[in-house]
């Protein structure tokens, strides 16, 4: 984040997606440029989307399944495993073995570096005319970086949400319905619901808007505390039920509300939505207390197995094959350059002296079956924050189009995705084959020069 640019700053029904429906020309950034919409979920993975097919027991989510068959389902997208180390790779689209993100941002560890260039900030850099607006959950600034105008500094020209983590205690009388809202460095408290103050915030910067615009649009939802929603966003049978006990079913009702709000957000948007491209991505896997077969508990959220990597993805909008999808291994550090793609941004001039981890994921948009374009993807998470390259502390995973090696500190495992999408065996125990070795081994040598080399 580069100080110059300092700022002081009813559930979607398909058929309004129908401008999505057909398959369109690749996107052109020689014409007008696209608006960009994206959408970020907290503690969601694919478990939790029928679109996705993988689990069971789903939430209502009449917009994202319509956003899926308007536009390209990613199959393969990794995060990291908890919140402010995937919105980092977002942001800069660099792994925290660079930034030095590697887990939950607080009030007394270090916060993402104002040296580190962002979305937002190189589409100023780069000239493009874009305003740039972020709402809701923030999760990568404290004192260090900002304090209040932690997300200005970053170079958004607007910011209305919540700076922190989660909307819980500490302090004890946060929760959704009443929670610090902070409005470009103004702090006051709020009581009206989080999930959809976040859709009237970026609504009403979005309809002021007059040229093209970035809106980073990043629920709180549905991370804890579970409650339950506002009557009419939801129909989850909550009836009799304790949030401290039945953990899913209010989980499952703040998926819902997030989606009837999300349906919310893409009308009100109105034409313009037929010149946007909208993203969504879950910025973990779901949590373990609300995880069900087949997935495993102990495999979900803050660990690296796919349970708690492996998230949604969704693109929608002008020149995406719609109704497609694209089995590509995917990383969150790929969403930087793909909005600046986008943009019409060339990302190699701008920053030809930084280390960047991102692939544009826009070559995909117009044929989902290209062969990947990476070959393999990798994610982490490690402790101190702050730390860069290699830490003894940390919980590593690499994989390829089939073999997926673990390399933590308390764990080495191997495994065999296409034979054993849960992990359930680990290869190491009994001996590799002549080729699971070949691929254990490259793998191995791949994250090692990763990890030593930032």
């Amino acid at each position: 984040m580069h100080l110059l640019h300092r700022v002081v700053l009813a559930p979607l029904a398909v058929p309004f997606l129908s401008a999505f429906a057909a398959p369109g020309p690749p996107v052109q950034t020689g014409g007008t440029p696209p608006n960009v919409l994206l959408i970020v979920a907290d503690d969601m993975g694919v478990d939790m989307l029928q679109s996705y097919g993988e689990g069971t027991d789903f939430p209502v989510t009449p917009t994202l399944d319509s956003l899926a068959a308007g536009g390209m389902l990613f199959r393969n997208a990794w995060s990291n495993p908890n919140c402010s180390p995937t919105r980092a790779t977002i942001m800069t689209g660099r792994y925290g073995l660079r930034t030095g993100i590697g887990d939950v941002i607080k009030e007394t560890t270090p916060a993402l570096e104002p040296t580190e260039t962002t979305i937002p900030e190189l589409l100023t850099m780069a000239g493009t005319g874009y305003e740039s607006g972020a709402f809701g959950k923030w999760h990568l600034g404290n004192a260090t970086n900002g304090g209040l105008l932690s997300p200005n500094v970053a170079g958004f020209h607007h910011y209305d949400g919540a700076l922190g983590g989660a909307l819980q205690s500490p302090p004890s009388w946060m929760s959704y319905y009443m929670w610090p809202e902070t409005v470009n460095g103004s702090l006051a408290v709020r009581t009206d619901y989080a999930t959809s103050v976040t859709v009237d915030s970026a609504l009403a910067w979005i309809g002021n808007r007059a040229g093209p615009w970035f809106s980073y649009v990043a629920f709180n939802a549905p991370h804890r505390p579970f409650h339950a929603p506002p009557a009419g966003l939801y129909s989850e049978n909550l009836t009799g039920l304790d949030p401290a006990v039945n953990e899913r079913a209010f989980y499952k009702a703040m998926i819902e509300a997030m989606d009837t709000e999300m349906g919310r957000l893409l009308k009100g948007i109105g034409p313009e939505l037929e010149n946007t491209v909208v993203i969504f991505v879950g910025d973990n896997g779901s949590p373990r207390s609300t995880t069900v077969a087949p997935f495993l508990p102990s495999h979900g959220k803050a660990t690296v197995y796919e349970g708690g990597i492996n998230v949604p993805l969704i693109a929608s909008g002008p020149g995406i094959q719609a109704g497609s999808e694209c089995g590509g291994l995917v990383n969150t550090t790929d969403l930087f350059s793909t909005v600046a793609e986008l943009a019409g941004v060339d990302v190699a001039s701008w920053l030809a002296n930084t280390k960047l981890d991102s692939v544009s994921l826009v070559p995909y948009f117009a044929d989902p079956q290209l062969p990947s374009l990476r070959s393999w993807v990798y994610a982490e998470r490690f402790r101190p924050v702050g730390a860069t390259g290699y830490v003894r502390r940390a919980m590593r995973a690499i994989r390829d189009d089939r073999y997926k090696l673990i390399l933590s500190f308390d764990r080495h495992q191997f495994f065999d995705l296409q034979s054993d999408p849960f992990e359930l065996s680990n290869l190491l125990i009994g001996g590799l084959t002549p080729a699971e070795q070949d691929r254990y081994d490259q793998l191995k040598q791949t994250m090692l020069q990763l990890v030593t080399n930032p």
